[in-house]
């Protein structure tokens, strides 16, 4: 839980918040990061790696904590599926946690160039490179975990 707390008050995350009542006052189509940073919320964790690492460990860690709290209660969800796509699943820790439960599971995180570049694959495990919007690989099943 630490990583989320200090990720909710990163400077990063608090200096949106100064400009709150000039962007509310603005028919803008900005939001209220890029008013802040002047870059959308992807380019900063991008350009910036210590932030872009924290939000990552961050992500990491609500999904671990989210899985683990549930993972026994949605186990039929799961059950039957040969293959699945994490669409923006960062650094594949609910796939990693999700193979620990089905080792036969074929997963694959789809997450942006910059978070995946470096992450090797596993067993059942695939790191791939793109933007949901361009296109999905095919699997039996797509996760969008919400946060």
């Amino acid at each position: 839980m630490s990583t989320i707390v200090c990720l909710q008050l990163d400077q990063a995350f608090m200096t949106p918040w100064h400009f709150l009542g000039n962007w509310l006052r603005k028919d803008e189509a900005t939001t209220l990061f890029e008013s802040a940073h002047e870059m959308s919320f992807w380019e900063y964790t991008s350009k910036n790696t210590k932030f872009g690492h924290l939000f990552n460990e961050a992500m990491a860690d609500d999904s671990e904590l989210m899985l683990k709290l549930v993972i026994e209660d949605v186990k039929p969800v799961f059950e039957g599926l040969t293959s699945l796509v994490d669409v923006g699943g960062g650094t594949g820790e609910v796939c990693k946690i999700l193979n620990q439960v089905f080792p036969h599971l074929k997963c694959s995180v789809l997450e942006l160039s910059h978070v995946v570049a470096n992450l090797p694959n596993a067993q059942n495990l695939k790191f791939i490179e793109g933007d949901m919007f361009q296109a999905i690989p095919p699997a039996n099943a797509v996760l969008l975990k919400v946060r």
